[in-house]
């Protein structure tokens, strides 16, 4: 879509998404034509990310100004709030897109909206939004799951391109495929968050301060990260689970169980996964891990 051809934009919501997204629908020419709030004040801050919108906290106002609609709540108001755009008077749903930006949702939410007429969809980032201002570097390149009738999920590519997303198509998409995929977004950013914790506490623990302990983390993370991306899992699988170092394992799960209970049983039973990887790619050393680790409930001796 021409940047001539973008059409005005509303956003409902006031959060991270709507704070990120705002500032680059603006990049990418789409004029921002109002953001819709559960306060003004609130509105009126995510406005200031973006140039001439309309702050309001009327979903109708909102519905009226714009025909591109994103619905950039909760995933529990979604519906909520497609409801009450939907008994808006004097709009014409025929003339509008509504989308909404829930992982783990498809557009059944948008149902009523979609018997008014309008089009519908979904287009899901593929990325953490913890932070606004980050947005603009982070997002580029990154995936989008989009969905929709025909028209919806068309439109929905169009937008994800246009924030130089990745469109991510699948087949037909039920209920038990989104809750799997919003499970694998949340394993990675969600838990990776979890595990970046126990390890700063673990380096706090031996005598650095947080910050400093974050700081020499970090580096190895991104490590990971890029030999997964030049190597895929064969060339950045390492440690003592893929190479049956028992002995270490064991330490390992000490030091944890008379810190945390719950972090040694995470640790188990990811060295047990990381152990039946390194099997699956041949490394039979790791079966020592496996032997060790595999079968046993909480408080086993290794």
């Amino acid at each position: 879509m021409a940047r001539s051809k973008r059409i005005p934009t509303t956003i409902v919501g006031t959060g991270k998404l709507a704070r990120s997204l705002a500032p680059l629908l603006d990049r990418a020419g789409y004029p921002i034509a109002a953001i819709v709030g559960r306060t003004r004040r609130a509105a009126v801050a995510v406005c200031d990310s973006t140039r001439r919108a309309h702050p309001t906290t009327s979903p109708r106002v909102g519905a009226e100004r714009g025909l591109l609609i994103l619905i950039a709540v909760s995933d529990r108001a979604i519906e909520t709030v497609a409801r009450k755009l939907a008994a808006a008077r004097g709009i014409d749903w025929s003339e509008r897109t509504v989308m909404h930006h829930a992982g783990a949702l498809g557009p059944e939410p948008l149902a009523r909206l979609a018997a008014a007429g309008a089009t519908v969809g979904v287009m899901h980032p593929l990325q953490s939004l913890g932070t606004p201002r980050l947005a603009r570097e982070i997002l580029p390149g990154s995936r989008a799951r989009v969905e929709g009738d025909r028209a919806g999920a068309a439109a929905a590519r169009r937008l994800a391109r246009a924030l130089e997303l990745v469109p991510l198509d699948f087949p037909e998409l039920s209920e038990e495929d989104r809750t799997a995929y919003h499970a694998a977004a949340s394993l990675l950013s969600n838990d990776l968050l979890a595990l970046l914790t126990i390890a700063t506490e673990l380096l706090e623990a031996a005598g650095l301060e947080r910050d400093r302990a974050l700081a020499a983390l970090l580096p190895l993370a991104r490590g990971t990260l890029r030999q997964l991306e030049a190597e895929g899992l064969g060339g950045a699988l390492t440690g003592p689970a893929a190479r049956g170092d028992v002995e270490t394992l064991r330490r390992h799960l000490e030091r944890l169980r008379a810190r945390s209970p719950q972090d040694a049983e995470a640790h188990r039973l990811l060295s047990l996964r990381l152990a039946r990887l390194a099997l699956e790619l041949g490394e039979s050393s790791a079966a020592r891990t496996r032997r060790a680790l595999g079968g046993r409930s909480r408080g086993a001796e290794v």
